[in-house]
């Protein structure tokens, strides 16, 4: 047992100090996207404060991605004490992993079902193909207007204009039902993808 635990701390990453709203450890993301994520987030937090974070790590560590963003999330303390209103997007490489952790404060506004439905149609098409500034940047911007949406804050930016990829994917078990309006998708529940 004692072994067993040992093991498990021995596992657990040491998280690098955040840099800012983008945090990219690998080396991924191209400057234009992050300045834009940036300003994004800066922007966000002036008028809904919200803590929009990017992290994309090139590894976890052998960590599950579940634990790994929550310990980064309370450990960078994301969102400030109290109201808890961050979101935290980690994206890692090489185990092609992508997680979205919300505080108590956004996940009335942003339940698991909306944030996978965000994630597939506004990011993992992009991050497939390797496109990771697009793909992180395209997801900011949307949850940036489902919180705008909600607290009915006016927000310049936003999806709209910006077309999501289709999605088409085999033999994945869901798949997201568009009711009349395409911008409304019927919102299904997950929140962790395998980019494979």
């Amino acid at each position: 047992m004692a072994l067993l635990l040992a093991s498990k701390v021995l596992a657990t990453v040491e998280f690098p100090s955040p840099r800012g709203a983008v945090n990219d450890f690998a080396g991924a993301i191209p400057e234009e996207y992050e300045a834009r994520m940036e300003s994004l987030a800066r922007d966000f937090w002036q008028r809904a404060k919200v803590a929009l974070v990017v992290a994309v790590f090139p590894e976890l560590g052998g960590e599950p991605i579940e634990e790994f963003t929550n310990r980064l999330y309370e450990t960078w303390g994301i969102g400030g004490r109290g109201e808890d209103r961050g979101l935290l997007i980690v994206l890692a490489l090489r185990e092609r992993r992508l997680r979205v952790e919300t505080g108590y404060g956004l996940e009335g506004i942003l339940p698991d079902g909306k944030v996978g439905a965000i994630m597939d149609r506004y990011m993992i098409p992009y991050l497939k193909r390797g496109d990771y500034g697009k793909g992180l940047y395209m997801g900011m911007l949307a949850f940036a207007h489902a919180v705008a949406e909600a607290e009915g804050i006016r927000w310049k930016e936003g999806p709209v204009g910006v077309r999501a990829i289709p999605v088409r994917r085999k033999a994945f078990p869901l798949s997201l039902i568009h009711i009349s309006e395409p911008t409304r998708p019927l919102y299904i529940s997950y929140a962790v993808f395998c980019l494979k």
